[in-house]
């Protein structure tokens, strides 16, 4: 089938996902005609001090759950446990959750098939699924930006939450505005956002009014209602908000926007 014949043929679709991420998004847009530019706006990196993740990846089996709420927390979360030379194997024994299909596909990688995956990927859906949680002991290892919503709600719930630093996010040092200007001199149909700090981080890299003027003519879509409400915050317009929160959900509604444009 010709390009131009695809749902998406003869789009530039701009993704800002984490280095090792984007090709799973740029590999099903360019399935669908598009020409996929990779610029990560954010960049994942071990945790400065793993001490409170170390001692709780040698007595993860005291907690009555463990919520992974990314694959990059399930990644790094091995990572130490091999170090450590502590058999992954052993979350078998504990009450697992993940936040959506991508984070329990990285667990069931491992051995591990998530206990709860909740239907909308959500914090409050995560919360609510658990059960009693009334005097039980939960992990969280996340990023150091993460939301303090989840904590919030388990603990409004009775739960003692222990958050633990798993990796950090930072800004690449080679996004700047010297390096964006030509990439959208060269046309940009479409910028994909899949978290918030890929929106937060891009303005912080080029200053809001400019990513304003870059974006003037250009399609936003966000991978859901928290990414969403980071660009809305920015003062961003935007024109797709995938109803399934994963990145076949972010495909098949930049597909939909298309087809009725």
């Amino acid at each position: 089938m010709q390009a131009s014949l695809k749902p998406l043929g003869g789009m530039r679709i701009l993704i800002t996902r984490p280095e090792r991420e984007g090709p799973s998004l740029s590999t099903k847009l360019h399935a669908l005609g598009a020409t996929a530019l990779e610029l990560p706006t954010i960049a994942i990196l071990p945790a400065k001090n793993t001490d409170a993740l170390d001692r709780a990846v040698k007595e993860f089996e005291e907690y009555d759950w463990v919520i992974f709420t990314s694959v990059n927390g399930v990644r790094f979360f091995n990572e130490r446990a091999k170090t450590l030379k502590v058999p992954f194997g052993k979350l078998k024994q504990v009450k697992v959750a993940a936040i959506g299909p991508a984070t329990a596909d990285a667990l069931e990688r491992l051995g591990k098939k998530p206990d709860y995956v909740p239907e909308e990927y959500l914090s409050e859906q995560i919360a609510r699924g658990l059960g009693e949680l009334a005097g039980k002991r939960i992990l969280l290892p996340r990023a150091d930006i993460a939301s303090e919503k989840l904590p919030s709600l388990l603990k409004q719930r009775g739960a003692f939450v222990d958050e633990v630093v798993a990796y950090r996010t930072v800004i690449p040092e080679d996004l700047t505005l010297n390096r964006l200007k030509p990439i959208f001199d060269g046309r940009v149909d479409l910028i994909t956002f899949t978290s918030p700090s890929t929106v937060r981080n891009l303005a912080e890299a080029v200053g809001h009014a400019e990513l304003e003027r870059l974006l003037k003519s250009v399609k936003v879509a966000c991978i859901g209602p928290v990414t969403f409400d980071a660009a809305k915050e920015l003062g961003l317009r935007v024109d797709v908000v995938a109803v399934n929160h994963t990145i076949d959900g972010l495909v098949e509604a930049i597909e939909n926007e298309i087809r009725t444009v």
